[in-house]
């Protein structure tokens, strides 16, 4: 099940990601294909992350791939957010062989690909015990950044000269919000340790 659930990270946060971080939208699915063998691989041994997360990588690009190929037929968008998948420039000359010859499965091969790689990637590094502190204090840095943009996008709802973009960039550009996130992810991992 837990493997299940590494696949819909990796389906929706590769759309998300591109959608909120236009900074991060060409590594969006690298993003999500990592985070997704991260949860699936924490807690388990080498081989059992390595291959949960090749796993999860493999049904998150099925998953995605459905999703941005058939979907837009029927929805152009799901609450204004477009059903999109951003191509890194790493994987541009491979999906644009296939694009050649398979137009119709490129996007799949390329979401495949990213997912059996990053998601294998993931799987391992958190299943190694020695990197849990760094992937725990990246998540609780990430997710306070995450509420940030989001308290700030609250607090100017209603403008329309104000986006999600905009948020996220005032966020990751100002000083103090990153020092906070930063103290915050700190204190909270001392305490994971001292109760663990």
């Amino acid at each position: 099940m837990k493997v299940l659930y590494g696949a819909i990270i990796f389906a929706v946060w590769s759309i998300l990601i591109g959608f909120f971080v236009q900074p991060l939208a060409a590594y969006s699915t690298i993003i999500a294909a990592f985070a997704a063998g991260i949860y699936v691989g924490y807690g388990k041994k080498s081989f059992d992350g390595l291959r949960n997360g090749a796993i999860a990588g493999l049904v998150g690009g099925i998953l995605s791939g459905i999703t941005v190929s058939y979907l837009p037929n029927y929805f152009s968008n799901v609450g204004g957010i477009p059903l999109k998948i951003y191509v890194s420039e790493w994987f541009t000359p491979v999906v644009g062989n296939f694009s050649l010859s398979l137009p119709q499965f490129s996007i799949f091969i390329y979401l495949l690909s990213v997912g059996l790689v990053f998601g294998s990637i993931g799987g391992l590094t958190s299943s190694i015990k020695i990197f849990r502190g760094i992937l725990l204090f990246s998540t609780l840095f990430i997710l306070f950044i995450l509420f940030g943009a989001v308290d700030n996008m609250a607090w100017n709802w209603g403008r329309s000269d104000w986006t999600w973009y905009m948020s996220f960039q005032h966020v990751l550009t100002n000083v103090i919000d990153i020092q906070v996130a930063i103290v915050f992810a700190f204190i909270i991992i001392i305490l994971y340790y001292i109760l663990e």
